[in-house]
Parts: C-alpha cells; structure tokens; sequence
C-alpha cells in the first residue's frame, strides 16, 4: 500500500508540474506575441507618419506645378502621390491587422491565465 501511495502521489507531482511548465510556457508566448505586436504597432505607426509627410509634399509640388502651367510636371507629381496613398493604404491595412492581432493574443492570455478552454 505504501509503494502504491508513493507511486501514485509521485505520478500526481509529475502531472502537475507538467501541467504548470506548459502553463508557463502558454502564457511566456502569449506575452512575446503582445510585445511583437506592440513593436510592430509602433514601427508601422512612425513609417506611415513619413509615408503621409512625403504624399502631403508630393501634393504642394502637383498644385504648384499646376499654379506655375507646368501640366507635365503636375501630372508626374500626381503619379508620385497616387503611389504613396498607395503605400499609405497599406501601411494602415497593415497597421489595422497588427492592431487585430494584439487584441487576439490578449484574448488568448487572459483564457490561459484563467484556464478557459473554449
């Protein structure tokens, strides 16, 4: 009785500290994946701050090649900004995604920090 009791509370030590280091590692992943997230936030944030600077500048050069007559040149401008709203697009596509994403993994933290299973 006695090496049967040992075995099992001994099973029961070793279930238990499986279940706590898979625990750990579920919720150490989950915050590496908010900080991720949050880094590539910020980093789409300050790329599509010069994304917009250099469209608002391509669209002062467009209006004063227009004021001056100089059609060529206001549609080349023109082209130049097309192709950053283009860029600017997608950087707040991108941006929405990763802001998708973070909102995901706090989801996913707060169901391992409290155990739900859904």
């Amino acid at each position: 009785m006695t090496r049967t009791a040992l075995i099992g509370s001994f099973a029961a030590a070793l279930l238990l500290t499986a279940t706590s280091s898979a625990f750990a590692g579920n919720v150490y992943r989950d915050l590496r994946d908010i900080r991720s997230d949050r880094v590539d936030i910020h980093r789409d944030r300050v790329k599509l701050k010069e994304e917009l600077a250099e469209r608002n500048y391509d669209l002062r050069r467009e209006f004063r090649a227009l004021r001056n007559g100089n059609y060529w040149a206001a549609e080349r401008w023109d082209a130049r900004r097309r192709h950053e709203q283009g860029e600017i697009n997608a950087l707040t596509r991108d941006l929405r995604n990763d802001r998708v994403d973070l909102a995901r993994d706090r989801v996913r933290l707060r169901r391992d920090f409290w155990g739900y299973q859904y």
